[in-house]
Formats: structure tokens, sequence, C-alpha cells
């Protein structure tokens, strides 16, 4: 079929009724990661918010919505060369090209209005269409999230497939880490780990502002102290925070964030920093020590998963030894200290 039989446009609120009816069809719903107990009103919010970066098209044929596809520029400052992409056809219209085209019409925003260099598609690897479609239009697979999913009675996993423009222009993607600054000895007995208090955000600001912590991290060294004081309060619940203290100075952070959708419960997603000065005395294994706890035996949570820049070996052996493994690796993951990353994505599973 040709793509001229094909007419693409900007999504309007008056597709609601018609990209609902997709979206709740019993296939798609499985690879969208919805609920057979969605509502109209759930589609209907999604329809009517446009956040920034999210770019909608809709496809149709003779008249008629026969699916969609959405192109999410990153917003973060150090990643804004990335976005996401992700296409929903109804299964009437498979295998008759119209997948390739609303791919290819993101495409062109991603190529020749956002000049994105790195465009990441996830899709389930029992959806071989997807997959294929995908591998047509340039992209290739870094690696395999387990566990990413529960659905249709079954877990499932994932792909994460990448499409690179222009990178061999780019600067090269590794340097030589910063000198290790002087470090303090630390006796365990004198590291305390308890949640974040109000008088810690100074404290944190601090370290979340190092710019050893930034190289290894998305942070970035001009955060401002509002900003952290917004990430501390209010707490979220599916949020949970600890800080190590030594002399009652922040030294070290870490965060879980338990995922919202009901068909990712399961998963957490962990993100550690600790003072440069403390490497090496054991703040993350203590961190981790109390962190996976509250994974394992209070939330029960099967999967927790984290990303760790290739050129951070330290970080990567401690996450091994609590049981990640490195599931693939983002090729130029983000931009910082004058380099590009890339970045492994790691899981740990609770059997």
């Amino acid at each position: 079929m040709s793509p001229n039989e094909f007419l693409i446009r900007p999504l309007h609120t008056t597709d609601t009724e018609k990209l609902h009816k997709i979206i709740t069809h019993p296939v798609v719903t499985e690879m969208l990661l919805k609920m057979p107990s969605m509502e109209f009103s759930e589609t209907a919010e999604w329809v009517e918010k446009q956040t920034p970066g999210h770019h909608r098209l809709i496809i149709e044929k003779e008249g008629e919505v026969i699916g969609y596809g959405t192109l999410t520029h990153e917003q973060n400052p150090r990643r804004l060369h990335a976005g996401n992409l992700s296409v929903v056809i109804h299964p009437d219209y498979w295998r008759q090209e119209a997948g390739t085209a609303v791919t290819n019409a993101l495409l062109n925003i991603a190529d020749n209005w956002l000049d994105l260099k790195r465009i990441q598609a996830a899709t389930f690897t029992h959806n071989t269409a997807a997959i294929n479609l995908f591998k047509k239009v340039g992209f290739a697979s870094e690696g395999t999230r387990r566990m990413v999913s529960f659905g249709a009675g079954k877990w499932q996993d994932d792909h994460v497939m990448v499409r690179l423009r222009h990178t061999d222009a780019l600067q090269p993607r590794t340097s030589p880490p910063p000198p290790r600054p002087s470090q303090t000895e630390v006796e365990n007995t004198a590291v305390s780990i308890r949640p974040p208090l109000a008088q810690d955000i100074e404290g944190l600001h601090r370290l979340l502002t190092h710019p050893a912590v930034g190289r290894t991290t998305f942070q970035i060294p001009s955060t401002e102290l509002s900003r952290i004081k917004e990430r501390i309060e209010p707490r979220q619940p599916s949020l949970h925070r600890l800080v190590a203290l030594v002399a009652d100075e922040v030294v070290g952070n870490i965060v879980l964030w338990q995922n919202s959708s009901p068909r990712q419960s399961h998963i957490g997603h962990l993100g550690m920093m600790v003072d440069p000065a403390y490497w090496g005395m054991r703040i993350g294994s203590q961190l981790m020590d109390a962190i996976l706890d509250i994974a394992d035996n209070w939330l029960n949570l099967k999967r927790v998963e984290l990303e760790v820049n290739t050129d951070n070996p330290a970080a990567v052996h401690l996450y091994q030894k609590f049981g990640f493994a490195i599931e693939g690796t983002k090729q130029f993951h983000m931009f910082g200290d004058g380099r590009w990353a890339d970045s492994h994505f790691m899981g740990r599973i609770k059997e």
C-alpha cells in the first residue's frame, strides 16, 4: 500500500472516541501496558493534556482513524539530543504499511525539526511485527529488560531499541574521570541511614551539585536550592528516600521509586549518589542494603532497575555485588562534563 493512501496529521480532541476504541482493543491493550478496565475518561485526559516535548500524530485511512504515534523529546538539559518513539495501529490495519508511514512522519520531526541524535523505542520481545518495523527504519537492539510487565497472565520482557543519527560527528564518548578527591576515614558505626528531613536540604544540594556526582548521574551543577526543596516536599507515596550521614553531614542519598502503572507495580527504579570524599568507604553498600530491604521485605518488588554510566566501573561492580545484571547499554545516553556517556541499564530479579 502506498503511503499516499494515508493521511497523517496532528492529534485533535475530536479524536478521543476513536482513539479509545483502538487503545481498548484487547491486542492493543496488552501491547500498550494498559488495563482491560481502562475508562474513556483516562483516554480523554491523555488527549487533552499535551506535555512539553510531546509530539502526537494521527493516521487516517479513507477518513477513519486507524492509529497514532508519539515522539517524546527528552526535557532533561543533558538529554535534549534524545527522544522516545511509540506507534499504535489498530490490528485490522496491520501489515498495510500504516506503522511505517506514521513512524517515518515522526522521524521527520525528530531529524529535520528537532535535530535529535538518539531515538529510543521499546517493544515486547514477542511483538515481532513492531521489532521488524523499527529495524526497517534503522533501529537496532541495545538490550532486553526482563520482567518489565505483567499482562494476559504472564510476565513479559521488552527490547530496548535505538536509532542513532550523525553520532560520528560527536565528541568521543569517553574521557578520563576526574582525580578522586582525598578521602576521609570512616568507621561503619559512624554512618547513620535514615529518611531525609527538612534540615538535610542544604546537604543534599551540596551533594547533588558536586561536579563528580553530576558526572555519574543526571544532575547538573547549576541546580538551585529551590529545586531540591521541590524534590523533598511534599513526599510522593511511591517514592522511598534515604540519606547517609556522618557527623550529621549528608554524605549519600538513595531513591527507590515504585512504578505506579498497575502492570508494572512490581518494578522499582533506583538511583544513588555518594559524596566523592567518601567513595570506597562502604557508604554505597550500606545505602543499598537499606533500600533493598524496603524493596524486598516491605514492597515485595520483583524487579529493581537502574542506569549507570559505563565509565563508572566502581558503581557497576557495586550493583553487581547486590545481584544486578547488565541487560544492555544505551549509546550516547547523556552529555556531561564535556563528554558523551553511554549507560548500562541493569536489572535485579527477585525470584
